[in-house]
């Protein structure tokens, strides 16, 4: 087995910050919130006049904020949680062997994270530093109007972006992981593991928290909403949302197919390899035994099919991810938030217009 040292080799930047933090509080998310979290409160707090900016617009805004808050936490915990677990775990249950291939995508995975996040940063910039520009009149008709004021805000969007950025290239990281270990790891499904999946429950682990973290993008459609609607340029906003909700139907789709298709030829093999087994016993079984010896040999021959034929029936009947109640459920509660977002938009800008 590896050391957990093989499963996390590089560290993205933000999680460097917290894990300082975490010296002295002890609390990875409180040392998060008082390390980097405060900033898009304290740039809200000087850049949003309550007495100026309209209840819909303040409503979008405390979303918004909420949702980029706990941004350094979440980066820490899949960084330093979610990830080296998900290798450490698939090791654990899924692999036959202390195989290399594991850890060497594992260090790949990990370094893609760590290195390469400006990538994802960088999309989100160009979509939304646009909205900033192009909302400025709506922005001057909230209040943010003075130079201070509006530089607070750019502070707000900078944070912003850059917290949803490295959220998008957690996303991304997890779907390459979870392609790569169904595509090239060795996978060995035990029909008798405690969580009822074959051992799987490690990949739906993995997809099911990081699908939920990117769902806390979900706050922000309120004020993206109300944006795309005042706004010249509303399509940027739409952009962004598009974005957003196509990398949830990512998560959610595309490691479920892919695991669930590797583990289904896993299992197909491995009924073969037990239909071949029951095959070759029953073929020794001698038709008409005459004496003792052959008589005991076909009582052992027997008791040996039955083993086989019941491992053959526990290999079939193993449920195979994501085809378990309570990960379907955790996986569409996931989809749901946006939903109820969209919803509480519409029912709170028709209250307020009212």
């Amino acid at each position: 087995m590896n050391n957990s040292g093989t499963y996390h080799a590089d560290v993205i930047w933000l999680s460097r910050i917290v894990e300082k933090g975490r010296q002295y509080t002890g609390s990875a998310l409180l040392a998060g919130v008082l390390t980097v979290g405060w900033i898009p409160i304290a740039a809200t707090a000087v850049a949003v006049n309550p007495s100026q900016a309209d209840q819909l617009f303040l409503i979008g805004q405390i979303l918004a904020c909420l949702m980029v808050v706990v941004g350094p936490f979440d980066v820490w915990y899949f960084d330093q949680k979610l990830l080296p677990d998900f290798f450490r775990k698939a090791d654990e249950q899924l692999t036959p062997t202390d195989d290399p291939t594991l850890s060497g995508l594992s260090r790949t995975c990990d370094r893609y994270y760590a290195q390469y996040w400006w990538v994802n940063v960088a999309i989100w910039a160009v979509l939304v530093l646009g909205v900033f520009v192009v909302s400025q009149p709506f922005f001057e008709a909230q209040g943010i109007q003075t130079t201070i004021e509006k530089g607070a805000y750019l502070v707000f969007f900078i944070y912003w972006l850059t917290i949803i950025g490295l959220r998008s290239h957690a996303a991304v990281i997890t779907v390459i992981a979870i392609r790569w270990f169904a595509e090239n790891a060795p996978l060995d499904i035990d029909p008798l593991h405690p969580d009822g999946l074959g051992g799987l429950s490690a990949v739906g682990e993995l997809a099911i928290q990081v699908t939920i973290i990117i769902s806390l993008g979900s706050f922000a459609l309120p004020l993206s909403f109300q944006l795309a609607s005042e706004v010249a340029f509303g399509w940027f906003v739409y952009v962004g949302v598009f974005l957003f909700i196509f990398l949830l139907a990512l998560l959610f789709a595309y490691p479920t197919y892919k695991m669930n298709r590797r583990a289904q030829s896993v299992r197909e093999n491995a009924l073969q390899k037990h239909k071949q087994r029951i095959r070759e016993l029953e073929s020794q079984l001698v038709v008409a035994p005459s004496d003792d010896e052959s008589i005991r040999q076909n009582q052992l021959l027997q008791l040996e099919i039955q083993r086989a034929r019941q491992e053959f029936r526990d290999n079939q009947n193993v449920q195979l991810y994501p085809l378990s109640i309570s990960i379907i459920i955790r996986l569409v509660s996931s989809i749901i938030l946006p939903i109820f977002f969209i919803l509480f938009d519409v029912f709170l800008s028709g209250f307020l217009t009212n």
